[in-house]
């Protein structure tokens, strides 16, 4: 069964203490993902862009993401769409998340991790 997980339901369960801990060792750990990522990026007939992230993988853990962006910057939020949690047997869907939240607390967070 796929989990959604928007904005609000993020924002409930996510723990700065622990994002920050799992985001430095996946820091650490990235340099030796088996598949490197690729971001695909195309300008729009629109006043924006599509970006693609592809596969953001960390060595020990049996899954993988895909995150899909739209993004305009006139628009409020400017950036919007979903990354995608796979399964890494079989590749089910497994959960589907709002990729501004989680773009948003990574970027913070590493901005944290880098000035500490």
């Amino acid at each position: 069964m796929t989990r959604i997980l928007a904005h609000r339901d993020l924002i409930a369960l996510l723990d700065p203490d622990a994002c920050i801990e799992a985001l430095r060792e996946g820091f650490v750990r990235s340099g030796a993902a088996a598949v490197p990522g690729q971001r695909i990026r195309t300008d729009l007939p629109f006043p924006g862009t599509a970006t693609a992230l592809i596969p953001g993988l960390l060595p020990g853990i049996d899954a993988y993401t895909v995150k899909v962006n739209a993004k305009f910057p006139g628009a409020r939020p400017a950036l919007r769409g979903v990354i995608c949690l796979h399964s890494g047997q079989d590749g089910e869907l497994l959960a589907l998340l709002d990729s501004a939240t989680v773009t948003a607390w990574r970027t913070g967070l590493a901005a944290a991790l880098g000035t500490h």
